[in-house]
This record gives C-alpha cells, structure tokens and sequence, in this order.
C-alpha cells in the first residue's frame, strides 16, 4: 500500500491505478486503463500486475486481458512466455496472442508446449501465435 502523508501526497502505483480503473463504473474509464496496459513497456511493472490480477474477479481479469493482448512492447516478452505457466486461461491466452503478435522467437518452445494444452483456446492461440512468429 502506497504510504500516504496529508502534507505531500504520493501519486498512486501505476499498477494500483490501473487495477482502480479497471473497476471503476464509468466505461471510458475502464478502457483507457485497458490501453494503458497495452502500453506497459516495463517488465516489472506487467510482473506486478499479473500477479495481482491472479486475486481479482473474473471481470477484472477479462478487461486486463485485452490490455494484455495488445501489448507489443517485446521489452515484455519474458514475462508474456512467464505468463503462459500462469493458472488462470484468461491470462495465459493474452499472453499467447501477445507473444504472437510481436513476433517474439524466443517464444517459439513454450508456445509450441502450449499448443498441446488441455485448454484448447490456449492451444489454438498458441498455434496461431506460432504461425505469426514463423512467417
């Protein structure tokens, strides 16, 4: 929790204000935080969000998930191939179409096992991720 002094208030994390954002009952308000994720170009930054976003509703992780799709930053890339051994298939499928649409080669083995799993949303992502990357 950001520490909060009445005389000097500190802007709030990023990745809290998105998470806000994201809840928040105006739409506009939720999709300009969806952009504001497909523009996280600091692996940290993606890191803490993915790890928050394992706690939040289904919804929350939903919206997050379309931010997550169209990132193209491959600064992220590590933590979008991370991303693929996550539990939830909402998170673990952006991260595969993520991948894909960068082109990120370093990508290519763990898509290739993820073309093979139980889950076939992440398998047919996978697959075409694997295509975008090879041709």
């Amino acid at each position: 929790m950001p520490y909060c002094n009445v005389m000097s208030p500190r802007p709030a994390d990023p990745v809290v204000r998105l998470l806000r954002d994201l809840k928040d009952d105006d739409w506009t308000v939720r999709q300009d935080a969806v952009d504001r994720i497909s523009r996280i170009s600091d692996p940290g930054q993606l890191q803490e969000l993915l790890d928050i976003l394992t706690r939040e509703k289904w919804y929350v992780r939903e919206a997050a998930a379309a931010g997550i799709r169209a990132n193209r930053h491959e600064s992220t890339g590590p933590v979008m191939m991370k991303a693929l051994s996550c539990e939830d298939g909402v998170i673990r499928n952006a991260a595969a179409s993520a991948l894909g649409t960068m082109k990120y080669r370093e990508a290519e083995r763990v898509l290739a096992r993820a073309a093979s799993d139980p889950d076939c949303r992440l398998r047919k992502t996978a697959r075409t991720s694997l295509e975008l990357i090879r041709n």
